[in-house]
């Protein structure tokens, strides 16, 4: 006899029972009907592609996590599961010349990510994607955020923010600045995270920009010990001195012995804030980053760092405020002198025109330097979409202009854009807000038609397909020898609302009794009525 197998998922996928399904369902539909409004069209995919299709579009840190495919014994890596749905986009684009220009896309299908499972943030989940393909004019970027504020309104979203930004201006704001080309991948990472850590832990960040990676780990490592009670904090700058890199390379005596002091007492004040264990990890991180004036003092000689003054003055420019055009015209006059920030200003001041024209409030949409996004392949507007509540649910929708991306599988680069909206998250915040309207019902059927007993089952199926001719949802009993009582509990069970008694006085007189399930038995009601009239009942009832 074979061996039984525990019935268990991979942790980050999960599976979506019915009842999920169906508010699931419902969120697409009303999706789908706004991307139609606008004009787009569907698109299929295949999950898998070639592994020299999904690689090298999406940054260092975000290819980690795509899952390579194979079959048979061997690994393999020929190939790899979908990672998002923007670049089969850019393939589909490349291989087929012929399609019109611009081309109006919409693509619902699941992606795979091997990202740290969390709330709202799964390793198996549904993408959607909305893209314009073949349009330089910013009416198409605009069309993308309207159909965004549209569908969130369609679902009955109220406190929402599309932020948008340009990454032209985010150059521009490197340039301005001083910020050497190497050094300006980590000036955005750093920037990006302004909502979660504010400007001063911002700024900490920035001071960090371009010291070695290798200390990190050892000096983090040693102080969540020291916190733990695993290492005395005399024995610190031992421990630290004998420590190893993930290299292999021992931590340089002269920097341990530099910044022990301002460790130590970093260390000390995060003990006497009682920090829960499941903390210490983000605790620990922010340690070090606060040594970054040590780790400058040692390093500061021998790599690219960005000049503290200079940090000053992008925090300065990240203080603008103001109505989107006035930040616009206070932002040209700072970086006037880059011509990719003048063009990045341009683009934003037609997108935010043409969104006034498309009747878009302005209180949906915000201008904010302090988004990135995190891909590579973003070159004009981006997009990302947050609710204020709940508060601790990510972006629900992200994307922008990605004009270059196409180039990488043709000799004919298309300028595109678009956005993602997130079905899961979305779906939760739904679920979280109560939003869902009372008509979505844990069950597709309308009516459930019950069997008196083998010898109704005929008339019984006859009923049902004339309920479903007329366009009613309807279930039919399976078990002709199960009581009447049975059948009406699976139909409360399962949440269908009607059920219809065909009994043998009914068939004589070619009647149904239709009954009203209410949240107890008393609370039910019910109606005889001729045969013929028992779709037009349940409809009006």
């Amino acid at each position: 006899m074979p061996t039984k197998v525990a019935p268990r998922l991979p942790a980050g996928m999960r599976d979506i029972l019915p009842e999920q399904m169906i508010k699931r369902q419902y969120v697409i539909d009303i999706m789908r009907e706004v991307f139609e409004q606008f004009g787009f069209e569907p698109l299929q995919t295949p999950a898998i592609e070639l592994t020299e299709t999904v690689t090298g579009k999406y940054g260092e840190d975000a290819e980690r996590l795509i899952y390579k495919a194979w079959y048979g014994d061997t690994p393999g890596s020929e190939v790899s599961l979908r990672y998002d749905l923007s670049v089969p986009l850019s393939r589909v684009a490349a291989m087929y010349p012929e399609l019109a220009r611009p081309f109006k896309r919409y693509q619902i299908a699941p992606v795979w990510r091997a990202d740290r499972p969390q709330k709202g943030r799964y390793r198996e989940f549904y993408q959607c994607d909305v893209d314009i393909v073949g349009a330089t004019s910013m009416l198409a970027d605009a069309e993308i955020v309207a159909m965004i504020y549209q569908v969130l309104n369609h679902l009955g979203f109220e406190d929402f923010k599309i932020s948008v930004n340009n990454r032209k201006l985010l150059d521009g704001i490197g340039d301005y600045a001083g910020v050497p080309e190497s050094l300006q991948p980590g000036l955005y990472r750093s920037i990006d995270k302004l909502d979660k850590i504010g400007m001063d832990g911002v700024r900490q960040e920035l001071l960090t920009v371009g010291l070695p990676k290798e200390p990190r780990d050892p000096l983090q490592r040693a102080a969540r010990l020291v916190l733990q009670g695993k290492l005395a904090v005399d024995d610190l700058g031992g421990y630290l001195t004998n420590s190893r890199t993930d290299g292999g390379e021992e931590l340089d005596p002269r920097m341990v012995e530099g910044l022990l002091p301002a460790l130590t007492e970093l260390i000390a004040d995060t003990e006497a804030q009682n920090i829960p264990s499941g903390e210490l990890q983000a605790a620990t991180a922010q340690i070090v980053n606060e040594l970054s004036v040590s780790l400058r003092s040692f390093y500061g000689s021998s790599v690219e760092i960005i000049p503290e003054n200079v940090v000053d003055q992008l925090l300065d420019l990240l203080k603008i405020a103001g109505s989107p055009m006035q930040a616009l015209d206070d932002l040209e006059d700072r970086l006037q002198n880059s011509a990719s920030a003048v063009e990045g200003i341009q683009e934003m001041r037609d997108l935010f025109r043409y969104l006034k024209a498309l009747g878009v409030p302005e209180t949906a949409y915000a201008l904010n330097f302090a988004m990135v996004r995190g891909l590579e392949y973003y070159t004009g507007p981006i997009f990302e979409t947050t609710i204020e509540k709940p508060k601790a649910m990510p972006s629900i929708t992200g994307g922008g202009r990605f004009d270059e991306l196409i180039g990488m599988f043709s000799d004919v680069s298309y300028p595109a854009t678009g956005t993602s909206l997130g079905i899961e998250r979305i779906i939760d915040a739904m679920d979280e807000l109560d939003m869902f309207p009372d008509s979505i019902r844990s069950a597709t059927a309308e009516v459930l038609v019950t069997v008196f007993g083998p010898e109704t089952v005929e008339a019984s199926l006859s009923v049902a397909s004339l309920l479903r001719a007329q366009g009613i949802y309807t279930s039919t009993t399976l078990d002709p020898d199960s009581s009447l009582r049975e059948q009406i509990g699976y139909a409360s069970n399962k949440g269908i609302p009607y059920v219809i008694v065909l009994g043998p006085e009914e068939i004589e007189a070619d009647t149904v009794t239709i009954r009203k399930l209410g949240e107890t038995a008393s609370g039910s009601e019910q109606r005889t009525v001729p045969r013929e009239q028992a779709a037009t009942t349940i409809r009006n009832w």
